[in-house]
Protein backbone atom coordinates (compact mmCIF):
# COMPACT_ATOMS: atom_id res chain seq x y z
CA UNK A 1 0.00 0.00 0.00
CA UNK A 2 1.50 3.32 -1.10
CA UNK A 3 4.88 1.63 -1.57
CA UNK A 4 5.23 0.75 2.12
CA UNK A 5 6.38 -2.67 3.33
CA UNK A 6 3.60 -5.11 4.19
CA UNK A 7 4.54 -5.12 7.90
CA UNK A 8 4.16 -1.33 8.10
CA UNK A 9 0.80 -1.52 6.35
CA UNK A 10 -0.42 -4.20 8.76
CA UNK A 11 0.77 -2.28 11.83
CA UNK A 12 -0.88 0.94 10.68
CA UNK A 13 -4.10 -0.86 9.81
CA UNK A 14 -4.08 -2.65 13.17
CA UNK A 15 -3.65 0.60 15.09
CA UNK A 16 -6.49 2.25 13.18
CA UNK A 17 -8.76 -0.77 13.67
CA UNK A 18 -7.97 -0.85 17.40
CA UNK A 19 -8.78 2.86 17.71
CA UNK A 20 -12.14 2.49 15.94
CA UNK A 21 -13.13 -0.53 18.05
CA UNK A 22 -11.98 1.20 21.26
CA UNK A 23 -14.03 4.30 20.42
CA UNK A 24 -17.16 2.27 19.65
CA UNK A 25 -16.86 0.25 22.87
CA UNK A 26 -16.22 3.40 24.92
CA UNK A 27 -19.25 5.12 23.42
CA UNK A 28 -21.47 2.07 23.98
CA UNK A 29 -20.43 1.73 27.63
CA UNK A 30 -20.70 5.42 28.53
CA UNK A 31 -23.81 6.58 26.67
CA UNK A 32 -25.95 6.33 29.84
CA UNK A 33 -23.61 8.15 32.23
CA UNK A 34 -25.98 11.10 32.49
CA UNK A 35 -28.70 8.77 33.76
CA UNK A 36 -26.33 7.45 36.42
CA UNK A 37 -25.55 11.00 37.53
CA UNK A 38 -29.25 11.83 37.82
CA UNK A 39 -29.89 8.73 39.94
CA UNK A 40 -26.87 9.50 42.13
CA UNK A 41 -27.94 13.10 42.70
CA UNK A 42 -31.46 12.06 43.64
CA UNK A 43 -30.19 9.63 46.28
CA UNK A 44 -27.48 11.81 47.79
CA UNK A 45 -27.89 13.29 51.26
CA UNK A 46 -25.40 16.11 50.73
CA UNK A 47 -27.81 18.93 51.50
CA UNK A 48 -26.80 21.68 53.86
CA UNK A 49 -28.76 23.00 56.84
CA UNK A 50 -31.01 25.19 54.67
CA UNK A 51 -31.71 22.39 52.22
CA UNK A 52 -29.21 23.61 49.64
CA UNK A 53 -26.57 21.44 48.07
CA UNK A 54 -22.94 22.71 48.21
CA UNK A 55 -23.00 23.57 44.49
CA UNK A 56 -26.41 25.26 44.49
CA UNK A 57 -25.99 28.86 43.26
CA UNK A 58 -28.75 30.09 45.59
CA UNK A 59 -26.97 28.72 48.66
CA UNK A 60 -25.39 31.37 50.87
CA UNK A 61 -21.63 31.27 50.80
CA UNK A 62 -18.44 33.25 51.09
CA UNK A 63 -17.21 32.95 47.54
CA UNK A 64 -17.96 31.84 44.06
CA UNK A 65 -16.62 28.94 42.13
Amino acid sequence: MFGLPMSTTLIMSGVMLFWVVYTIVFYARTKDWTLEDVDYDAKSDGLGPAGHSPLDPSAPGEGTR
